[in-house]
């Protein structure tokens, strides 16, 4: 499957959509062919987007190669649009020995020299500042402009929460764009050798006929979402909606619908393969947001 589109805007109709065969040889190196019977779209004079949904680094040579082989066919104007920006959680070296994986990935990304990059809802600042060109979509920006907007508007006697210090500010900017004063906080106890939650502290205390967001940046397994899940059912919350802008789901969604999490709000920016049997689960485009 290829993860990465090639599209041109145009004044008028749809995008052109510019077609590739992906391939690897016998020594496991990428390489792709560009289409390069599409008049259409080298016609045009638009700049060129990348819609680069990066889930492994054959995707990032890829990526690398279709640059190449645009620039090879007189394309300058290339820009990249990678709603979820890859390694943007291992920003910091955390014990000697250990890489710098962020700046190693952008000094990559750099060397490509794409013209103009997007991303949405960088986990932290230190992303946008190590790489060059960038603009960061903010989590309220994403949920403004896309249907997630109407969706949380035709809940009732919502509240939001917010799961941890690190989101406290992203939760407080929603929480005043619908117009309510408050938002709850929780905080996680860890053990500090080993990392694992070891108690969740919710700053409420009768949730009874509320409905609850948490909202975040990113769900990988879950734990965190889980826990805090059954606090909040033990408070009285009605019902608990989790959001976040990006969707690994290592450990799959049943989990989390068992921890009393009633349903499940994300975007398409890692992957566009989510089950579609699963109708406690909305998934939202966020391809409009590329301009």
């Amino acid at each position: 499957m290829n993860n990465i589109k090639i599209v041109k805007r145009q004044s008028w109709g749809p995008d052109v959509e510019l077609n590739y065969k992906y391939f690897t040889f016998s020594g496991g190196e990428v390489s792709i062919k560009l289409d390069v019977g599409n008049y259409r779209f080298f016609e045009s004079k638009a700049p060129v987007k990348l819609i680069a949904r990066i889930q492994n680094s054959n995707d990032f040579f890829a990526l690398a190669n279709i640059k190449n082989a645009l620039e090879e066919l007189g394309e300058k104007d290339i820009q990249l649009f990678i709603p979820y920006l890859s390694y943007s959680r291992q920003d910091r070296c955390c014990a000697a020995g250990e890489s710098f994986s962020l700046k190693v990935f952008a000094d990559l990304l750099n060397s490509l020299n794409f013209t103009k990059i997007t991303t949405l809802d960088c986990h932290s600042d230190v992303g946008p500042a190590v790489i060059d060109n960038i603009k960061n979509i903010k989590q309220l920006d994403v949920i403004a402009k896309t249907p997630i907007n109407e969706y949380f508007c035709q809940q009732k006697n919502l509240i939001f929460v917010s799961p941890d210090v690190g989101a406290n500010k992203k939760t407080s900017e929603l929480a005043k764009y619908f117009m309510h004063e408050k938002f709850i906080r929780a905080d996680k106890l860890r053990d500090l050798n080993t990392g694992k939650i070891l108690e969740t502290i919710v700053y409420a205390d009768d949730l009874s006929g509320c409905t609850v967001a948490i909202c975040d940046d990113l769900i990988d397994g879950g734990f965190t979402f889980t826990e805090l899940a059954r606090v909040l059912k033990s408070k009285g919350a009605e019902k608990i909606i989790l959001y976040t802008t990006h969707a690994i789901f290592s450990k799959g969604v049943v989990p989390l619908f068992e921890s009393g999490i009633n349903e499940i709000v994300v975007t398409n920016s890692f992957k566009t393969d989510y089950p579609k049997d699963e109708p406690r689960l909305k998934v939202f485009d966020i391809e409009g947001l590329v301009k």
